[in-house]
């Protein structure tokens, strides 16, 4: 048997022909994968349902819990013990896959020997579903932090089943929240081999409306089980501690952005009594596994939150979310280590506090191209940005030539005085650019302002002054013994500025 499938089922009758159907039709033999569809006690008619299509589907197998398990944790599990297969999928009784996918992840998995692999994944009826970590093609043999694997922890992936069973991974029945999160951070952590495929649309995520288990409310303690669990087990794995302390942060990030710990508490979807409690919650999660080093490398527009979380004061809390929404340039007190800081006070009987706080995310930037001009020998390009939290700042300005295939950067410092207020004017002489035959095709060009390590990127071209147009193609730039042309173009459809380097036609060969 090469693949079992697991499907924990409660009342999903509705929904459960689409799921079978895609599985009916899988490109795979039916005599190579089992469909293990586990009924945690439906009391709609999914029984019966699977019993019809186990008239036509001789791979299918039922498991009738004797008691509802109250989630798919322990379903999962009777699955797992259940199985036969070299590899078991985990699939959910709403979700359905491509045809081609039970055959595509086995003979991946097996040239790969990968322990955990999975594929695109397509949103239906306005699901939104990971997508970052299929843009660089398929990933044979990915890793966790580089190609973003934290944003993808749903359980809808393939297993080896004897890693799993040699490491003796199961669904915490306790993990009432975020069980998928702890049980594929566990595979993950462990395995060998992740391959991620992005050729083909492998597996079908339905939105359902309210019926999702993830909607519901749960104590704090029960929501951070699961997150507890999964910084324990990577504190305590055998990794080496720069990739653990990476994959901490990474983890962090991914936590503070997509769960519902921030919209809890800076919402009034809680009672304050509610609030206090996640709160308290929360405190003990980043003081026992966040410490101020790791704060320090989150997203800059985590580190108020996490700060003042620590303080366990709820109105502080909300307090300094609303200020920090607010802040101008007028409150930014420094700028350094990359960090823009502002100075938040309130001086109330209930709440009063004077601090600097991280507002990176407050600061927004606008840049405009009033010159573009080519010529013989050089290119010069004149313009302005501004920042809106760094007004009357001494910025320094790059432009930054970036070869598009292999990232090779060119900078240039620009020739205003930098105390300028947001002017900058580059004069670019081809011959400083080297270009040689390893260096050919498109070049990217952005501005990049710099205070005391605090950076802004930006790309240019498209706002500019309306005399700006086409630019004629300058040839004859000699290089390394050969001769180059340099057309420049404004990209389609974001209209920015790049230039294309071509090999002149007597050099080519």
């Amino acid at each position: 048997m090469k693949v079992s499938i697991a499907i924990p089922i409660y009342n999903a009758a509705r929904h459960l022909n689409v799921t079978l159907d895609s599985l009916m039709h899988q490109t795979m033999s039916k005599d190579e994968f089992e469909i293990i569809c586990v009924n945690d006690r439906s009391t709609d008619n999914s029984k019966e349902v699977i019993s019809e299509y186990s008239k036509v589907m001789k791979n299918l197998i039922l498991i009738d819990r004797a008691e509802n398990s109250g989630g798919p944790m322990i379903p999962r599990n009777d699955a797992i013990e259940a199985a036969r297969g070299e590899y078991i999928m985990f699939l959910d009784n709403d979700d359905f896959i491509g045809e081609e996918t039970l055959e595509r992840f086995y003979n991946q998995a097996v040239k790969n020997k990968s322990d955990v692999i999975y594929g695109k994944y397509v949103g239906v009826n306005g699901r939104v579903v990971p997508q970052s970590m299929f843009q660089s093609g398929n990933l044979y043999n990915s890793d966790i932090i580089k190609d973003n694997l934290v944003y993808s922890l749903a359980p809808h992936k393939m297993f080896n089943l004897a890693f799993i069973k040699e490491n003796n991974f199961r669904f915490h029945p306790k993990a009432v929240v975020g069980e998928d999160q702890l049980f594929v951070m566990q595979c993950y952590i462990k395995a060998k081999v992740i391959t991620v495929l992005a050729d083909y649309d492998y597996y079908y995520v339905v939105a359902r409306g309210n019926e999702n288990l993830s909607l519901k409310y749960f104590p704090a303690e029960e929501f951070f089980f699961s997150f507890n669990r999964i910084m324990e087990f990577l504190q305590d794995s055998d990794i080496h501690e720069l990739y653990k302390k990476e994959l901490k942060i990474a983890f962090i990030n991914r936590f503070l952005h997509a769960s519902r710990l921030r919209g809890h508490l800076l919402s009034n979807l809680l009672t304050n009594d509610q609030k206090k409690d996640w709160l308290n919650e929360a405190k003990l999660f980043f003081d026992k596994h966040v410490d101020d080093e790791i704060v320090k490398q989150l997203a800059s527009r985590f580190h108020y939150f996490v700060n003042v979380v620590k303080d366990n004061d709820i109105k502080k809390l909300l307090f300094i979310h609303k200020q920090l929404d607010k802040v101008t340039a007028i409150d930014v007190t420094r700028v350094e280590d990359g960090l823009i800081y502002a100075r938040v006070k309130q001086h109330t009987k209930e709440c009063a506090y004077d601090e600097e706080h991280v507002v990176n995310q407050n600061n927004t930037s606008n840049i405009f191209i009033n010159k573009v001009q080519f010529e013989d020998s050089f290119f010069v390009i004149e313009g302005q940005m501004t920042q809106s939290l760094l007004i009357n700042k001494d910025i320094a300005y790059e432009l930054k030539i970036v070869h598009r295939e292999t990232g090779i950067e060119k900078s240039v410092v620009s020739i205003v005085d930098p105390y300028s207020s947001g002017v900058f004017e580059f004069m670019v002489y081809y011959k400083e650019l080297l270009f040689d035959h390893n260096l050919l095709g498109a070049w990217d060009l952005f501005v990049e302002a710099s205070i005391n390590g605090y950076v802004k990127r930006r790309r240019i071209g498209k706002d500019r002054d309306l005399s700006i147009k086409a630019h004629k193609p300058v040839s004859g730039i000699s290089s390394f013994g050969k001769k180059y042309v340099i057309k420049p173009y404004y990209t389609k459809p974001h209209d920015n500025l790049s230039f294309n380097v071509v090999l002149n036609e007597k050099d080519k060969g």
